[in-house]
Parts: structure tokens; C-alpha cells; sequence
């Protein structure tokens, strides 16, 4: 990289060179991209830049996938029997506690 052409922004961390320059530093650009400069390359009097893209938490990037081995609605709309059932045995497990 050309020190007389290569232009350190003061308000931002990042760079500006030219494509000649970034072709030519390829590697090492990349490296202080990565690292989380923005890197400005100017080409053809338009000006391409370049950052680290935000990595999504792996909870933003699960995928959903279903918990039930049966439909929602077959638990929602149970046997009451069943359900007095197993209450009756919940209670009698925790006064034994």
C-alpha cells in the first residue's frame, strides 16, 4: 500500500484505497477488515466498502422445530378424567414430601 495514497479516516476506524492498491495488498486488507476497519476501495470513481458482517447469535439462526410428539389441541383438549387423574397422584407425591 502506497503510503501517499492511502488515506486513514479520523471520525471512523477504516481505510480508503484504490483497487490498484487493494489488488495489490489483497490479503492484508482483508485481515484488517476482519478485524473490524472499514475499508473504502475507490473504482472507476465509485467507491466500494468493505466490512465484517454481523454475525447473528445462534439462537437468531435456529431453526424452529416442533417439541410435540402429538398435535397442541390433544393436550389442550385432554381427557378430564386423565387429568383429575394425574393430579390427584401430583398431590399425593408432594404431601409425601
Amino acid at each position: 500500500m502506497s503510503g501517499t495514497s492511502v488515506r486513514l479516516f479520523l471520525y471512523t476506524k477504516g481505510m480508503k484505497l484504490t483497487a490498484t492498491e487493494f489488488r495489490k495488498s489483497l490479503f492484508p486488507v482483508l485481515e484488517r477488515a476482519l478485524g473490524g476497519e472499514t475499508v473504502e476501495i475507490v473504482y472507476k470513481g465509485s467507491t466500494v466498502r468493505l466490512v465484517r458482517a454481523q454475525l447473528a447469535s445462534k439462537l437468531a439462526r435456529a431453526k424452529r422445530q416442533s417439541a410435540l410428539l402429538c398435535p397442541p389441541d390433544s393436550i389442550v383438549h385432554s381427557d378430564p378424567a386423565l387429568i383429575e387423574e394425574i393430579e390427584s397422584q401430583l398431590r399425593k407425591d408432594w404431601n409425601g414430601l
